[in-house]
């Protein structure tokens, strides 16, 4: 088997009405794209209660390109993500939400800025109400405020390297665990660039990250990921990305 060039890793929390959709876009549109090379794509129900189960099986229609990975009960964004993450094998990985909201094209674009760096993050440009708007600067505030970290400009998806994301020692669950990934890029000097990113609304149904147990379980992670990254002594100074 040819090795991947590319890994795309797809969540899917009880997202039965998005995921065959989103699927069947990510691959027309990778299949369009020469430059992506050889790619896979690795779907992880993160224990759905829904018919999620049934419309991956539906989506995959056998095709070798892509793989399943199940939880067999929710563990959460990030758990769902390094579950993908540890399973990938593609020289570049990124992601996709199985919402609808980010296109292929838009992480296509990402990976080909990469060239000789080590990771590409994105900064998201989409219209929002206002309590997302508030939602969202609250946590870039805790963020601030707890790891030292202000992500407002990274809050997008990214592309980075195969090896150094799976030598990453990732341990947050939550969605946080894209900002800890962003950290432990900084400390250890990795080669940064980064972009804008166009968002478009879900295709269907609700978010299922704005919620107060979601984020309390955040809030929680942080200060957890403040002592593990004191302990160890890294740093998370961010430098000028190019």
């Amino acid at each position: 088997m040819i090795e991947p060039n590319l890994t795309i890793v797809i969540p899917a929390f009880n997202e039965a009405e998005n995921v065959r959709p989103v699927v069947a876009m990510t691959m027309r549109t990778l299949d369009e794209h020469p430059a992506a090379g050889p790619y896979e794509v690795i779907l992880v129900n993160d224990g759905s209660t829904d018919g999620t189960a049934a419309a991956i099986a539906a989506a995959t229609d056998n095709d070798p390109r892509i793989r399943v990975l199940t939880h067999e009960r929710n563990r959460g964004l990030g758990a769902a993500l390094l579950t993908g993450y540890r399973a990938s094998t593609g020289r570049y990985v990124t992601l996709l939400s199985a919402d609808g909201e980010i296109g292929a094209d838009q992480v296509l674009a990402l990976y080909d800025r990469i060239g000789d760096r080590d990771l590409v993050l994105s900064r998201r440009e989409r219209d929002v109400n206002a309590t997302r708007t508030t939602l969202s600067a609250g946590f870039n505030w805790l963020s601030s405020m707890i790891l030292g970290f202000d992500p407002s400009q990274y809050m997008g998806v990214y592309v980075i390297r195969g090896t150094l994301l799976r030598g990453l020692p990732l341990v947050s669950t939550t969605g946080l665990m894209n900002i800890e990934l962003q950290m432990r890029c900084f400390a250890m000097g990795c080669r940064v660039t980064s972009a804008v990113l166009q968002i478009r609304p879900r295709l269907s149904g609700e978010s299922k990250v704005t919620n107060a147990r979601t984020i309390l379980k955040v809030l929680y992670e942080m200060v957890r990921l403040r002592a593990r990254l004191a302990i160890s002594g890294s740093t998370a100074a961010v430098k000028a990305v190019s």
